[in-house]
């Protein structure tokens, strides 16, 4: 199997996703002292392997304006909610507006991402087998 220019977003996902999301695991629940034990090598084993996958299936992404801008608006938020944090307003309207934002372009983010795979990625293969089916079939009778 050749690597194509397509395949450069999967490279790219599959190196620095699971250096991130390990980070932000290790920051987010302040795990940083657990040298020596199984925790972090079972977090960052299963990271990795999502990470993996990820990559694997960002082949079938097409388009990237839309998930890019949706991870830039995300990134944004995270920032906006880290920065009222730091300011001591957690507790206020701006932020849980800020927070459900986060949410809300996370899930349409993984929507939009996932419909790109299924309708790239899975539906051509199950028509392949459907005439490899039908193509079969005729021969058959």
């Amino acid at each position: 199997m050749r690597f194509k220019r397509s395949d450069l977003p999967g490279i790219l996902i599959a190196l620095l996703a699971p250096v991130g999301l390990t980070a932000l695991f290790l920051t987010a629940f302040d795990v940083w002292h657990h040298e020596g034990t199984p925790l972090l090598g079972f977090m960052a084993s299963n990271i990795a392997i999502g990470g993996g996958i990820a990559a694997a299936f960002s082949r079938f992404i097409r388009s990237w304006d839309v998930p890019v801008a949706l991870f830039a608006i995300l990134i944004g938020l995270v920032l906006g909610v880290l920065w009222i944090q730091q300011a001591g307003e957690d507790g206020t309207t701006i932020a849980t507006l800020l927070k459900w934002g986060a949410m809300v372009d996370f899930l349409l983010l993984n929507i939009v991402v996932l419909g790109q795979v299924v309708s790239n990625g899975v539906l051509p293969i199950l028509d392949r087998r459907d005439a490899r089916r039908r193509a079969t079939a005729q021969g058959g009778e």
